[in-house]
């Protein structure tokens, strides 16, 4: 029986601590992780390693994360890969729904609930009719 490979997720925050924790949480979960702590690190990661999810700081410090989530939408390749935004105000919600993210977790984060959240998305069919 082959193994079945990792899901991957790209974290994306300019919040050292933040990386470390979700690292942990995430890889006790199963899944492989790779992060980049500026919008156009995340970009060229996602190229790069083609997660199977993004989990994104809307606030970062080189450019917006909702820029980064249309620039995944906007990429024909990568279009799929869903998109979780993540902040602290929660005002944000409905600006990152509106711009192409797949869901929305506020801070701080309650790590079983975004577990939850990325397996769902992971199995969720994508562009079949």
């Amino acid at each position: 029986m082959a193994l079945e490979k990792r899901k991957s997720v790209l974290l994306v925050d300019k919040q050292p601590k933040e990386i470390v924790y979700l690292t942990r949480q995430l890889e006790m979960a199963g899944f492989a992780i790779s992060f980049s702590r500026t919008g156009a690190g995340a970009i060229k990661k996602i190229e790069e390693c083609a997660p199977d999810v993004v989990l994104l700081e809307v606030s970062l410090s080189d450019m917006d994360g909702v820029d980064v989530a249309k620039a995944i939408r906007n990429n024909p390749t990568r279009s799929r890969i869903p998109v979780i935004a993540i902040s602290a105000f929660p005002h944000m919600k409905s600006r990152c729904l509106d711009n192409g993210c797949d869901a929305f977790v506020q801070k701080p984060i309650k790590a079983l609930d975004l577990i939850a959240q990325i397996r769902q998305l992971i199995r969720k069919p994508t562009g079949t009719l």
